[in-house]
């Protein structure tokens, strides 16, 4: 028998009665009338039935929000489930990932016995700088077979965008064989999602959250986009007939048909608190001495030298701050934390925290 050795790990786990640094919601949570139809789909009965398997009304809504081809819309159990199924199902041989960055691509080395290629972000000063179209294009040179390349935009954990026409440019560079998959699973965070711009781009998929913007991370829903029309039918065909359950499918397509213009009001009032609490996050943790790094993302990256993980984390758990231990991305040390972005009387609470245990010392209370 043959053990898979352990190659997920993620934030939002923390302890009853913690507030939680470590998962990179929405910062404003779900708006009132968002909570209202989760109540209304499940007096409904959306519970009670199966979802239209074909999701047929959820596809045209997504299309319409986003003025896209309801045919090049496959919606997904969240981003996740994208990102962990488009290897399979276009038979990859090698995957580039570009480290370090979110996603389980370790588990499907293991369990698909496919190639997995690294390149990395460069640290300059406070900045992760993603290798250039180039650089990435020529890890393709003795590549065999299928091959796919996994970027998030912007980048987890760094927050570092991939920046104007850095997609295009690899698009162009690729050849037939490779898929280019962009996890824009934060995109809304920084700026309006522009799928029209990827139109015409063969071989290239984003990934899309709604679980994140909306701040309902139980609500499992997402969706991909791509212009290319055989990879939409390949994930077609190989996505479970209900992957989006009942109650998330009536609530995104209600949001996206009856709220779309309260849903924009509310992304745009998001981008405007989530960058203002950003400034102040990264002025605040800096003056403590913290490196923290230029985040376009719901989320910044610090570098505490001479405070180690766990037990920096474990310290601020000890105040009631759940924060996540960032050394389990490929590439970074036990030197790195991932902190979300939240309100400011909790991220006063936190800087607090950071500043009792960078003064008292590990192992302090």
């Amino acid at each position: 028998m043959v053990m898979v050795t352990k190659c997920r790990e993620h934030g939002g786990r923390c302890p009853e009665g913690s507030i939680d640094f470590s998962s990179n919601l929405n910062p404003l949570r779900p708006p009132k009338w968002l909570l209202g139809l989760a109540y209304e789909c499940f007096e409904s009965g959306a519970l009670l039935k199966y979802p239209d398997y074909e999701y047929r009304a959820l596809r045209e809504a997504i299309a319409a929000f986003y003025g896209v081809d309801p045919s090049l819309v496959i919606p997904v159990n969240g981003a996740a489930e994208a990102i962990h199924t488009l290897p399979l199902v276009l038979r990859v041989r090698t995957l580039i990932v570009l480290e370090p960055t979110f996603g389980d691509h370790a588990c499907l080395e293991e369990s698909l016995g496919l190639t997995l290629k690294r390149l990395h972000y460069k640290e300059v000063g406070n900045r992760f700088i993603p290798p250039n179209p180039k650089e990435v294009a020529r890890a393709l040179t003795d590549v065999a077979g299928p091959a796919a390349i996994l970027v998030s935009d912007p980048n987890n954990p760094t927050g570092s965008p991939l920046g104007h026409g850095w997609v295009e440019e690899l698009a162009s560079l690729t050849p037939p064989s490779t898929t280019l998959i962009i996890d824009a699973a934060f995109k809304e965070f920084s700026e309006p999602l522009t799928l029209e711009r990827f139109a015409g781009l063969e071989g290239v998929v984003i990934v899309v959250s709604f679980t994140k913007t909306l701040a309902v991370p139980g609500l499992r829903a997402g969706f991909i986009y791509s212009p290319d029309t055989y990879v939409c039918s390949l994930m077609e065909a190989a996505r479970q007939a209900w992957n989006v359950n009942g109650l998330a499918e009536c609530v995104i397509r209600r949001a996206l048909t009856e709220y779309g213009d309260d849903l924009r009001e509310y992304l745009k009032l998001t981008r405007g608190v989530v960058r203002g609490e950003r400034e102040y996050l990264v002025k605040a943790l800096t003056s403590l001495g913290l490196k923290v790094f230029e985040s376009e993302a719901p989320y910044v990256l610090v570098k505490h030298e001479g405070n180690e993980n766990p037990g920096l984390a474990e310290e601020l758990l000890r105040r009631g701050y759940c924060v996540r231990d960032a050394s389990s991305f490929y590439g970074l040390s036990k030197h790195y934390t991932r902190v979300a972005v939240r309100l400011r009387d909790e991220a006063e609470g936190l800087v607090k925290a950071f500043e009792e245990v960078l003064s008292h010392g590990l192992g302090s209370r």
